[in-house]
């Protein structure tokens, strides 16, 4: 009868152990999302980095991005959807303004994917804060175009469609939040 009770115990503590394990063990969507967002998130450091260090468009690329305007102008007024074009134009002031201050948005740029990768290692790593980085990164990411234009001058879809995507990824991690500590 000891020796019974002792294994129950023993087969008790083992269960326990095991339980233990399988909550401590890193989720696989979580993962997942990790190396998704350090892809998305280095591939757009590297440009940030190099706009930041000096590269700047000459004026054959910008012509060429405001032709790419004028064309979609011109698509536009042939398919009879002209009450977008205001889209566009608003859009090509976005560009024409993210030209004019190209390093200095590179570089704010740059300083939310470094918070957003240090999000991502942080969740990788099971810590909550990582999470709210990540939320940060996601919202400055979509406020950075009010650092350079006016309010009125940044198509609404704009924002709407930032806020849906980022929205989307952090529901996503949000997902993982039982896992991660304090």
């Amino acid at each position: 009868m000891i020796d019974r009770n002792f294994s129950e115990e023993g087969q008790n503590f083992v269960n326990d152990e095991q339980e233990g394990q399988t909550i401590s063990k890193r989720p696989v969507f979580l993962l997942v999302l990790v190396i998704l967002s350090s892809i998305n998130i280095g591939i757009s450091t590297l440009g940030a980095l190099s706009g930041m260090l000096g590269y700047k468009p000459d004026k054959d690329m910008i012509k060429k991005e405001m032709l790419e305007f004028a064309n979609m102008r011109e698509q536009l007024e042939k398919g009879n959807a002209e009450d977008f074009i205001y889209i566009i134009d608003q859009m090509e002031g976005v560009a024409l303004n993210m030209f004019k201050h190209f390093q200095q948005y590179n570089s704010f740029q740059f300083l939310f994917l470094v918070l957003g990768l240090a999000g991502v290692i942080l969740m990788y790593r099971a810590k909550k804060l990582g999470f709210h980085f990540y939320i940060l990164y996601t919202l400055g990411l979509v406020v950075l175009p009010y650092f350079f234009n006016p309010i009125t001058g940044i198509p609404t879809i704009l924002t709407i469609v930032g806020i849906i995507y980022g929205g989307i990824w952090v529901f996503m991690y949000s997902r993982n939040l039982h896992w991660l500590k304090d």
